[in-house]
């Protein structure tokens, strides 16, 4: 778990920082993985935390040899 700070941005400023979707950014969140606050029905992450854990890889999002949706029942999904 990353460790947080005292500087919060919206979640949208994060996804642009580690180039990748809001989606993401959140899911980073629920594993705490990043640290966040949830405020006036918007989520925001602490930059401290973003430097701390850097850019996600294409393989934390998506298992090796898996394409993502192809329906081919290979269970990877």
């Amino acid at each position: 778990m990353c460790e947080a700070g005292t500087s919060f941005i919206p979640i949208a400023e994060a996804a642009r920082l580690l180039e990748t979707t809001e989606m993401r950014v959140l899911m980073m969140l629920k594993k705490n993985e990043l640290q966040g606050k949830h405020e006036d029905e918007a989520w925001y992450v602490d930059r401290l935390s973003l430097q701390i854990c850097g850019k996600p890889k294409p393989s934390d999002i998506i298992k090796p040899g898996c394409g993502g949706g192809c329906g081919g029942g290979c269970g990877g999904h």
